[in-house]
């Protein structure tokens, strides 16, 4: 047999050593998920014993000058076989999440680096590319890109990655992308890279949406992940991000304990005195999604973000002890030139309202009650509580706006109760005419401004920000809506 002819079986032997390999290790790793966290066992059934064994009896062959006729041939049935069991491997992970296979590492912990090496390699193997897919080659990269003595915190020399992941993409037969593409690509995901680590807190991580930046690229890399230089970069990114967010992580976790135990003390003195708030089985429904996920190792920066504005749900509306004086000053600094119309240029009816909702927020220590009656959201408690602390100046537009907002809030819905009730008894309705049109002109002119500050907002605070804007001034159209039916129905 000629040598390159021997040279050519040998070449295929090893690549069916290492499919082989990989289809192996993928084999025990779906055993391991089912065991684990299903209690049972994959219901295919594949000979890997056989398989091994003819792999074994073909080994000399493919090496001695000699080689039988037949080698081609039963390498290409085992070829074959090995073929049929991808497929049959490829539907089982089908039916796991990638929930699973986060799960999976984090309980484990394999310590072998080839198991993650070989499970890229199977999933690169595969002809189609999903989200799920795409879902669980992101984490192991993530696994691969991080030096091994690290504990995935920090990221290998670019070089060493783009050789690694070389190798893993070997066998893969996605189309590829042009060299100029790859670059973009590259140079997009340092750039984005690069953000999140200069990023000093967690607010900072989310408040440029940096984290889903990078997770928005990703999204549309598809076939350019079997590129190397586009893996590894995407894998580097990966680590170093993952790196920042569990620094801000455990930094945030003493603080949620902290917030948590404190909610608790404030849902038992409440009880006492009648029925809880629905802000408290909301922080409790938020809570125990977030230790859901951190089961399955899956928290996001979205995740964080919103227990944290559950817990700030209850204790800014609820948690009644004096604001730190420093925050205070530090804040009445940060904003003293700001011009403030719902305090400064707004007089009699609206000073009037929102004297009222200041007095239920300061009087709300002695008695929570004050404040649920008006129905306040906890950024209007807040706002109200840095007004208190400012002797009754909001210390910036957005505050006064919701201020105000809430405060017109509150007039409408008391103009309309007594407007019903005075129709329902038979009263003149004259008296309050004049009243609720002042209500109305206010309210409009309320409403314009939030309308703007809402769109000036839109790409530069968090979404929970605009959120409560967005919440605040439908709240006020609602009421400003029920007013104006009233209003309109009666002639003048």
């Amino acid at each position: 047999m000629l040598v390159a002819e021997l040279e050519d079986l040998h070449g295929a032997y090893i690549r069916l050593t290492e499919k082989f390999k990989a289809l192996w290790t993928f084999h025990q790793f779906l055993r391991g998920v089912h065991h684990t966290f299903l209690g049972d066992t994959p219901s295919y059934d594949l000979d890997f014993n056989g398989v091994y064994d003819r792999l074994r009896e073909v080994s000399s062959a493919v090496t001695s000058p000699a080689a039988p006729d037949d080698v081609r041939d039963r390498l290409d049935r085992i070829d074959t076989e090995l073929s049929l069991a991808t497929r049959t491997l490829r539907l089982a992970d089908r039916a796991l999440g990638p929930s699973l296979l986060r799960r999976f590492f984090d309980k484990v912990k394999p310590q072998d680096p080839k198991i993650v090496y070989h499970l890229l390699r199977f999933y690169f193997s595969q002809p189609e590319l999903d989200d799920d897919t795409a879902d669980k080659l992101d984490f192991l990269v993530t696994i691969a890109a991080a030096r091994p003595e690290s504990a995935v915190t920090q990221p290998r020399e670019r070089e060493d990655a783009e050789r690694l992941f070389e190798a893993i993409v070997s066998g893969c037969s996605w189309p590829a992308v042009d060299g100029d593409e790859a670059a973009a690509l590259v140079s997009a995901m340092d750039e984005l890279a690069a953000d999140v680590a200069a990023c000093r807190s967690f607010e900072d991580l989310v408040r440029e949406r940096r984290v889903e930046n990078i997770r928005t690229i990703k999204r549309r890399l598809g076939f350019a992940l079997a590129n190397p230089r586009v893996l590894a970069s995407v894998g580097l990114a990966n680590v170093r991000t993952r790196s920042v967010f569990h620094r801000f992580f455990e930094e945030e976790r003493q603080r949620i304990q902290e917030a948590a135990e404190r909610i608790e003390n404030l849902e038992r003195e409440i009880a006492h005195g009648g029925p809880v708030p629905p802000e408290f089985e909301r922080f409790r429904d938020a809570r125990r999604q977030f230790e859901h996920l951190q089961e399955e190792a899956n928290v996001r920066a979205g995740d964080l973000l919103a227990l944290k504005h559950r817990i700030s749900d209850v204790l800014e509306k609820f948690d009644l002890r004096r604001i730190d004086g420093d925050e205070i000053d530090d804040a009445l600094e940060i904003d003293e030139d700001l011009p403030s119309r719902g305090t400064e240029d707004s007089a009699g009816a609206l000073r009037e309202a929102i004297d009222k909702v200041l007095a239920a927020v300061e009087m709300g220590e002695g008695n929570l009650k004050e404040i649920g009656n008006l129905g306040l959201e906890s950024w209007e408690v807040r706002a109200a509580k840095r007004a208190i602390a400012g002797n009754g100046r909001a210390i910036s537009d957005r505050d006064a706006l919701l201020l105000e907002g809430a405060a017109l809030r509150v007039r409408a819905e008391e103009d309309v109760g007594q407007w019903t009730r005075a129709k329902k008894m038979g009263r003149p309705l004259p008296p309050l005419r004049a009243r609720a049109e002042e209500t109305l002109r206010l309210a409009a002119d309320t409403d314009r401004r939030f309308a703007a500050l809402i769109h000036e907002a839109g790409e530069e605070s968090l979404p929970e920000e605009v959120k409560a804007l967005v919440r605040s001034r439908f709240r006020l159209l609602y009421a400003y809506s029920g007013l104006w039916l009233l209003h309109d129905a009666e002639p003048a």
